[in-house]
């Protein structure tokens, strides 16, 4: 009896081999070369998007692709989104786009997201196309649109805070609006919290770390600021904000004086720590004034260092040692850019050599912008 020997592929050769097949295959499928030689879309993502749809390569017509594609073209969108969305959802590229898709395109337009609008939110939250039409994103847009209190401020809001519309209604959404009320945000206070971060309606409550920290910061729950803190602490890591606070401790000031800063100008905690320390050490060093002087005049935080701060107190101190008339420097530095140059430069006996000073200023920190850009 004669024995047939059986074809091994040796196991060094079984990981290539596979390739070599799944290669093949890939350049056989319509899908493939219809989505590589169109979108440019890599040999890599449509082996994942095989996996995620394996329907796709067995397709013997592109009609539903075509008609997906078509689709978005009409929602204004460009080839590199149309690829993005076709990664993001592959499951609906086989799929009804007249049963499925379109219904959805037709409610966002309904609500006044046209052209850019409609192709930027697609293809930044591409999501959008599979949730439920009648269960899950019409009841959203009609809550969101009442809530934002006008079209136009809904349209900017999810554009600026896509996934919104993938948060559950009933279980984030709702709550979150409870919950910011809760807090004091309610009718105009919290239609002006969520013109600023809308991103806030993710967000239902406030982790121990955070609840404590805005005790520690110690403002009374009926001021003006409280409400700014809150916004503050809850949209922003915890070890983050500590970590800024120890730093104005590194920047001169004391522990009570850091909290007090916090206080008085809780923006402070949105700047980086480098650019805290850079404004300090300006006003320690090249001022010539106590640290705690920021914490009473708290707006020097907020202007520019290079292109305001630095450039006016060279001014500023030229004028100074030209025995000209006495200047409060901290009004010369909160002064607009037209008074600052008409009242004090141009206005002074000597406005050529001042503007010389103010001008190379100016040019040198735009140099040092471009140069930490290039770098």
């Amino acid at each position: 009896m004669l024995c047939r020997k059986l074809f091994v592929i040796p196991f060094h050769f079984r990981n290539a081999y596979s390739t070599l097949i799944n290669t093949h295959a890939y350049s056989q499928n319509l899908f493939s070369h219809f989505a590589s030689t169109k979108f440019n879309i890599s040999a890599a993502h449509i082996t994942r998007m095989f996996k995620l749809n394996p329907h796709l390569q067995r397709l013997q017509t592109l009609d539903k692709v075509e008609q997906f594609v078509d689709m978005l073209n009409r929602c204004g969108c460009s080839e590199v989104q149309i690829a993005k969305i076709m990664m993001a959802r592959t499951q609906m590229i086989s799929r009804s786009v007249e049963r499925i898709s379109e219904p959805k395109i037709k409610l966002l337009e309904d609500f006044g997201f046209q052209g850019e609008t409609l192709a930027k939110l697609l293809a930044s939250n591409p999501t959008i196309l599979s949730l439920s039409l009648e269960n899950t994103l019409l009841p959203k847009m009609e809550f969101l649109k009442n809530l934002f209190q006008s079209q136009e401020f809904l349209i900017k809001s999810l554009l600026r805070a896509p996934s919104i519309l993938c948060c559950n209604l009933e279980k984030t959404l709702k709550p979150s609006v409870v919950f910011w009320e809760r807090w004091g945000f309610q009718g105009t206070e919290l239609f002006g919290l969520l013109r600023i971060r809308p991103s806030i309606l993710q967000r239902s409550s406030l982790t121990p770390a955070q609840a404590d920290l805005i005790r520690e910061i110690g403002v009374d729950k009926g001021s003006k600021m409280f409400k700014y803190i809150v916004n503050i602490v809850a949209t922003s890591r915890t070890e983050t904000l500590k970590a800024k606070i120890e730093n104005f401790q590194l920047c001169g000031l004391s522990a009570e004086e850091s909290w007090q800063l916090c206080r008085v100008a809780p923006q402070a905690l949105y700047y980086s720590r480098v650019r805290v320390h850079e404004t300090m050490n300006f006003v320690v060093k090249d001022m010539e004034l106590p640290a705690n002087y920021i914490v009473k005049h708290s707006c020097l935080l907020h202007l520019n260092l290079e292109k305001i701060m630095r450039p006016r107190f060279l001014v500023w101190q030229k004028i100074k040692a030209m025995n000209g008339p006495s200047l409060c420097l901290l009004s010369v530095l909160k002064m607009t850019e037209e008074r600052f140059v008409r009242n004090i430069i141009r206005g002074h006996p000597e406005s050529t050599a001042l503007w010389t000073i103010y001008e190379n200023a100016i040019s040198k920190a735009s140099n040092h912008t471009k140069s930490s850009i290039h770098c």
